[in-house]
């Protein structure tokens, strides 16, 4: 399904593009293509009818580029565990730590027994 989006996507940008390009504006020249423009679409020319198939054209785009956005935040979700992994619980009380042997003072003058 998102092939097809990026497919219509692609479509469309370039069918929107091809319009604009098309588009004449009143002060221009229509050019061989547009003689008989003002018999078909009406006294205003195609202008009016191009109008109105880009901002349909730009509708679609902009609605096809949200549904894409969400369809590929959707598969590339990450998920997350509900509950971490239980743990090893830790002890109660701290242990206590045995003291160290503390070494005979050696006094001087004296040689020291054993």
């Amino acid at each position: 399904m998102e092939t097809l989006m990026i497919l219509f996507q692609i479509i469309l940008a370039i069918l929107i593009v091809l319009i604009v390009l098309v588009n004449v504006t009143k002060g221009s020249e229509y050019g061989a293509v547009f003689r008989g423009a003002e018999v078909i679409f009406g006294g205003a020319g195609p202008t009016s009818f191009l109008n109105k198939v880009t901002m349909f054209l730009v509708v679609l785009f902009f609605l096809n580029s949200l549904l894409l956005t969400k369809v590929s935040s959707q598969k590339h979700k990450i998920s997350l565990p509900d509950k971490p992994a239980p743990t090893k619980e830790a002890p109660k009380t701290p242990p206590v730590p045995t003291p160290l042997p503390i070494p005979p003072k050696e006094v001087p003058g004296k040689a020291p027994t054993n």
